[in-house]
């Protein structure tokens, strides 16, 4: 599948207290649009996908979608790296976000939320 856009949310740590980190997209098109989802992991050196891998879906008009994954043993995500995550669309107007929880439930630590306007379009040079 092809995408005319490719959006970055750029490097970012886990604080201390991080349980799960959530990504989100809301689709304010008025037709459907499908994405694809890639997470990265940065040390030194190449950066990684992390599991599941990139995943394609298809949004409807005025929804939202969206996948929190564990911090620590129990999931992707280990303290002491970094992530990216990268969106890939067709329309400008599927806006994505990243947040990291305090716990399983919905809790953003303040100062994680990573919105819409701070996600980079990346191009070819």
């Amino acid at each position: 599948m092809s995408f005319k856009f490719h959006l970055s949310s750029g490097l970012f740590s886990l604080p201390a207290g991080a349980a799960s980190v959530d990504w989100a997209a809301v689709n304010n098109s008025p037709s459907k649009q499908d994405i694809q989802v890639t997470i990265f992991q940065a040390g030194n050196g190449p950066k990684t996908i992390i599991q599941p891998g990139p995943q394609t879906m298809t949004i409807d008009p005025g929804s939202v979608v969206h996948n929190a994954n564990h911090v620590g043993a129990l999931g992707p995500f280990l303290p002491g790296m970094y992530y990216e995550v990268a969106i890939d669309t067709n329309d400008r107007r599927v806006l994505p976000t990243v947040s990291v929880w305090s716990d399983n439930e919905g809790t953003a630590i303040p100062g994680t939320l990573i919105s819409s306007r701070d996600f980079l379009h990346l191009v070819d040079p």
